[in-house]
């Protein structure tokens, strides 16, 4: 990802985001607007090579009515925005488009928008019909932008009261040397400090943080840690909802490396067998980010 498409630093970026549900009025300009579909243009293979497309329904100026078929279940107020993304479904791939979709977001927070993700409260076949679906493609996720509400509505509030929304795991409990149980502390991390953190500061579907990371030699192996019993039955009318954990661990792939790049720190990802023994049954390697010397 080309750092220099960012005015801001990520991690300012990352520390301002947040998710957005109650946003003003008033459409995105046309500016900001081509800025954004300009970084997209550019985000379409993942770092574990698959493909996502991407693209933005906006509202123009003088019809709010525009985007009134796509819907999101009343969680999302006055949205003047969507970015729709889909992908097929390769091994991969929903690592690949959480990572090249966060991107987007943080070049979006860096033009002054809000957004939120949205993995199971849209209308599915809305923007199915608006994204054009090819074969064998689907929408894991769509997100919401816009200019941001200088006041959050009621549910709003709720939302991100019950699902903890600024709580995060300590270090302890994500990051670890060699293998488990043995926790990485911040002070041993390095130069890797900051994108670790920018990790710990992610956005995950019911704030859950679903990964982990353990640092062996020169590479930093990520795991999925899946939350039991996730999603809540409560969803269960929601079908064919993606595996939105798959799309966390990309969300946090791509905080780690943004960062690690913008201390110009190289590397690539690769997939291979880590030899670290998993934690448990719920625990499952992904990929490892590795040095380049």
């Amino acid at each position: 990802m080309d750092q220099l498409k960012f005015n801001q630093s990520i991690s300012q970026l990352i520390k301002a985001r947040y998710s957005c549900r109650t946003y003003q009025t008033r459409p995105i300009s046309n500016a900001d607007l081509s800025s954004l579909e300009e970084f997209i243009s550019t985000c379409r293979i993942g770092p574990l090579g698959t493909q996502s497309r991407f693209k933005i329904v906006a509202a123009k100026e003088g019809d709010n009515q525009s985007l009134k078929g796509l819907g999101t279940y009343g969680f999302i107020k006055n949205p003047t925005g969507f970015i729709i993304g889909a992908c097929r479904d390769n091994p991969g791939a929903l690592e690949d488009f959480g990572y090249l979709m966060e991107a987007i977001l943080l070049r979006a927070t860096d033009l002054g928008l809000g957004s939120c993700w949205l993995g199971g409260t849209f209308t599915k076949i809305r923007f199915s019909r608006e994204m054009e679906l090819q074969e064998g493609e689907f929408i894991p996720a769509v997100v919401s932008i816009g200019y941001p509400a200088d006041e959050p509505f009621w549910l709003e509030k709720t939302i991100r009261s019950r699902a903890r929304a600024d709580h995060r795991l300590d270090w302890e409990d994500l990051f670890f040397y060699q293998a488990y149980g043995i926790p990485l502390k911040p002070a041993e991390a390095g130069k890797f400090q900051e994108p670790l953190e920018m990790v710990r500061l992610a956005p995950s579907a019911s704030n859950k943080q679903p990964w982990r990371i353990v640092k062996k030699g020169k590479a930093w192996y990520f795991f999925l840690r899946r939350t039991a019993n996730y999603p809540n039955p409560v969803f269960d009318f929601l079908i064919n909802i993606a595996d939105l954990q798959r799309v966390d661990l990309g969300i946090a792939m791509s905080h780690f490396e943004l960062s690690a790049l913008e201390r110009n720190i190289s590397g690539n990802w690769i997939q291979e067998n880590p030899n670290i023994p998993q934690s448990d049954s719920l625990t499952e390697y992904t990929a490892t980010w590795q040095i380049i010397s």
